[in-house]
């Protein structure tokens, strides 16, 4: 099993359910609109937060790739 697939191997959210402070701020700033793409998304706090705020997001997260 790669590292990620055991890191995530849980029942409680690794990140916690907040989005990370940087992309809030950020987003505050230079007020983000429309459609985005989260990469790395993991557990999708990001993706969440920004489709509170109206966007049309995709994700994309690629796991299992190692050994």
């Amino acid at each position: 099993m790669s590292h990620w697939n055991k890191r995530f191997q849980t029942d409680h959210y690794v990140y916690g359910k907040e989005p990370n402070v940087f992309l809030t701020e950020f987003q505050k700033k230079i007020e983000i609109s429309g459609d985005v793409l989260a990469i790395a998304e993991g557990e999708g706090r990001n993706a969440v937060y920004l489709a509170e705020q109206g966007m049309n997001v995709t994700t994309w997260d690629l796991r299992g790739i190692g050994t």
